[in-house]
């Protein structure tokens, strides 16, 4: 069996590995014979919401209220 994940510290990890891929330091290279090609594919959507995930899990597991990541917007019609 598995360790248990710490969220706090693995969303310490993926905000490090997010400002890799951002700044262009986090790429993957393969090389065949002589040719060699350098790329790295990421759905930096998909990190930020599982980032926000876990730093959710990370304000329960510690006591804190979570932070709210939606707010409602509200339109409506006023006749004055």
């Amino acid at each position: 069996m598995s360790d248990p994940v710490n969220p706090c510290t693995e969303a310490a990890r993926l905000r490090a590995l997010r400002t890799l891929i951002i700044t262009g330091r986090s790429e993957s290279q393969i090389r065949f014979d002589v040719e060699e090609v350098r790329y790295h594919r990421a759905d930096l959507t998909a990190l930020d919401r599982e980032i926000a995930r876990l730093e959710t899990a990370c304000d329960i597991q510690e006591g804190r209220a979570p932070a709210r990541r939606r707010f409602a917007k509200r339109a409506g019609f006023r006749p004055y």
